[in-house]
């Protein structure tokens, strides 16, 4: 009997384009896993493509990450997030409304062995169940809107921007970045590893100093001055440092520190392994007033009010020695300058870590602290703080310019180029031009801001009514508006209102310009999109049309926009070099605006 030959099954080629949409997916799992690895996480296997059923519903997940009691179930998408995540909102529903219950199923469902193996080996002798915090993290590598963000709760978005953040955080200080991880994770340290074993109470630590006050340092009145010695595994613990790029909300106002410089914290942990002694100079830092108490020589709590002052017989003028007591917690000390000497002490995997892990508790940092007044505003302490580091490092050469240039943006908020940069922000979150606009240094193929903020915006934004007759200024109707103009203005509730309103008219010219242009055109334009018309030229163009409108009164609705656009498709906007946008608003503006009549005049 022959023998029956059976066709072997050939392997379906892949196209470029799948070739490279595979390749993304790999190089997006492989960079969040060697983030987690570097703090400190634990990767179970065989989880990824297991599917099960909780609670009635099928699912799966990407993978599951472990650090001590810390649980996280990890998503990965490098597609359009709306429709995914609305899909998987249903199983996170379900997960975050009985988390216990959630856990006891993973330890018993048998495609989910390794999360029953590593449970029982490292996890069931030391924590009970309840003592467990389990994170949802989406990682996604488009941006998603807030609108999709809203669909789901109690889920941490571990955006693309905050990942290079983490990236380039945990490459040089490996597991002492766990401390920021754990705030952005938005779980306190008291329920992290060992703590939450204890009796729930916050520890405090007790450093000896002194007391400088504001007679002796020549400071804003209120303005306290500590100088203490604290261990630097205790400093790192407690510290934090707003970096440019980073992924803490600061509401427009803007980071003003570098990142990390490997090369010159791994130079430093030379230093410190083959010295053995201690860098000399001091810590600059700031210091939360809750979180801090001093005491007198006698041990008698010094009483400061919401001033800075020192109340009743406290109140002194010399420089006072003092028990300084400093809560156990994370992200309580401010570091404005010192990051690099504070964090080469960081728990690494070098050839260094053997000896600096013996110094990490020993060796002692000086630390000078700034103690605000409680009253003092977040804004006034962030420009104090900004304006001390950049008073420090403008010597430093490898301080660069556009720092510099964002450290003076947030020392100005109401001028025009601040204004400008949150509405390309506003822009970029929503609307015609979502994800469009270059934000982050690592981004490219995205629309440079530089032009648009200082040719396109500023002249549209600018804070007159009297001369000048094209600006958005004149537009809004808001009757407190001449408060933004006044010198030294705090107005930045209404700053926040005229941002706003500045973002939602210029969207809706762009969403008019959008419905009437074939759907090709509205992309970047590059080599691989050469049918795409968005560019710099082309915006400050649109925003030129919107000056003109203005000047002209003819400033519309959605509906008197699209109507007049009729047969825009046939402009042909790329005849326009880079420098004639202005021309190319006039343009537009007299072949499709320029003598018509509004709806409702």
């Amino acid at each position: 009997m022959a023998k029956k030959i059976t066709k072997k099954k050939t392997k379906k080629k892949l196209s470029v384009e799948e070739k490279a949409q595979l390749k993304e997916q790999r190089d997006q799992k492989r960079e969040i896993r060697d983030i987690l690895r570097n703090i400190g996480f634990e990767r179970l296997n065989y989880i990824d493509g297991k599917e099960f059923k909780f609670d009635g519903r099928t699912s799966e997940i990407d993978d599951i990450f472990i650090n001590e009691n810390i649980i996280l179930i990890t998503e990965y998408t490098i597609g359009d997030t709306g429709n995914h995540l609305l899909k998987k909102s249903i199983f996170y529903n379900k997960i975050n409304s009985d988390v216990k219950a959630f856990i006891d199923f993973a330890i018993n469902e048998e495609k989910l062995l390794s999360f029953k193996k590593f449970y029982e080996e490292k996890i069931k002798s030391k924590y009970s169940i309840n003592q467990l915090r389990l994170k949802i993290i989406y990682c996604a590598k488009k941006s998603i809107s807030k609108e999709h963000k809203d669909v789901v709760s109690n889920v941490v978005f571990f955006d693309y921007s905050i990942v290079q953040y983490f990236k380039s955080l945990s490459k040089v200080i490996k597991k002492s970045s766990k401390y920021e991880f754990l705030d952005f994770l938005g779980i306190n340290f008291s329920d992290f590893a060992d703590n939450i074993i204890g009796n729930g109470q916050t520890s405090i630590n007790k450093f000896f100093g002194h007391i400088l006050p504001e007679e002796k340092s020549s400071f804003k009145d209120g303005y306290k001055i500590i100088s203490f010695y604290i261990d630097a595994d205790s400093l790192m613990k407690r510290a934090y440092v707003l970096r440019q790029e980073g992924w803490r909300d600061q509401e427009g106002i803007g980071y003003y520190q570098r990142m990390f410089e490997g090369k010159k914290i791994s130079s430093m942990r030379k230093y410190l392994t083959d010295k053995k002694r201690v860098f000399i100079n001091n810590i600059i830092s700031t210091i939360s007033e809750d979180q801090i108490k001093l005491y007198d020589n006698d041990k008698n709590l010094l009483k400061i009010n919401a001033d800075g002052q020192f109340v009743g017989n406290d109140s002194t003028t010399k420089v006072t020695p003092t028990l300084i007591e400093i809560n156990d917690e994370c992200n309580i000390i401010g570091l404005v300058d010192g990051q690099h000497r504070t964090y080469a002490y960081h728990e690494g995997d070098d050839l260094y870590e053997k000896e600096i892990a013996k110094k990490r508790k020993i060796q002692n940092l000086l630390v000078t602290g700034i103690l605000f007044p409680h009253n003092e505003s977040k804004l006034n302490r962030l420009k104090f703080e900004a304006n001390l580091f950049l008073e420090i490092n403008s010597n430093q050469k490898n301080v660069h310019a556009k720092l510099k240039q964002e450290i003076e943006l947030m020392l100005s908020p109401f001028s025009n180029v601040a204004m400008a940069k949150r509405i390309l922000q506003g822009l970029n979150v929503s609307g015609p031009l979502l994800n469009r606009i270059e934000q982050f240094s690592y981004e490219k193929g995205k629309i440079k801001t530089a032009s648009i903020v200082s040719f396109g915006l500023r002249p549209l934004i600018k804070l007159d009514d009297v001369k000048s007759k094209d600006s958005l200024f004149l537009l809004w109707t808001n009757p407190n508006k001449q408060k933004l103009a006044e010198k030294d203005s705090q107005e930045f509730e209404l700053l926040t209102e005229y941002i706003n309103f500045s973002v939602a008219t210029i969207r809706e010219l762009l969403i008019a310009f959008k419905s009437k242009l074939d759907h090709p055109k509205w992309n970047l334009y590059s080599p691989k999109t050469p049918t795409g018309i968005i560019t710099v030229t082309f915006i400050n163009g649109l925003l030129n049309v919107l000056r003109l409108l203005i000047e002209n009164g003819h400033v519309g609705d959605f509906e008197f926009y699209k109507n007049q656009l009729e047969n825009i498709d046939t402009f042909d906007f790329k005849s326009y070099k880079s420098s004639q946008y202005r021309k190319m608003g006039e343009d537009i503006y007299d072949k499709y605006f320029s003598g018509k009549t509004l709806p409702n005049k």
